[in-house]
């Protein structure tokens, strides 16, 4: 598959380094441009909520424009150490075409196994 990434700093030169292409955070609708299946927010949990926010007008036109998304949004996958409150903010603010799946950064098949 292929990966987009996207900050605020910008990441051009590392990204092209791994084989990934690089779109600033700044420019949301050109990163929806991409016809992303699965966005997986990495940011600290002081800018979740405003990240989220940021992208919602161009997530909403990606839903809305019928050439792409088949009217369904991309799936968005939360990576923070706690699970409510990025859980809250995404229920509360994502379109309902958008699914979610709020993930731990250390879940693997290991992480549960002594208790």
């Amino acid at each position: 598959g292929t990966v987009i990434a996207t900050s605020r700093s910008d990441y051009t030169d590392l990204a092209r380094g791994m084989g990934v292409e690089y779109i600033p955070l700044s420019d949301p609708a050109r990163f929806f441009d991409k016809d992303l299946d699965v966005i997986v927010l990495a940011t600290s949990i002081v800018s979740f909520e405003g990240t989220v926010k940021s992208l919602l007008p161009s997530l909403r036109a990606y839903i809305a424009d019928s050439t792409k998304g088949n009217g369904r949004g991309p799936l968005i996958v939360d990576v923070l150490s706690v699970k409510d409150y990025p859980r809250k903010i995404l229920l509360d603010l994502l379109p309902q075409e958008c699914d979610i799946l709020c993930t731990h950064p250390m879940f693997g098949p290991d992480s549960g196994k002594n208790g």
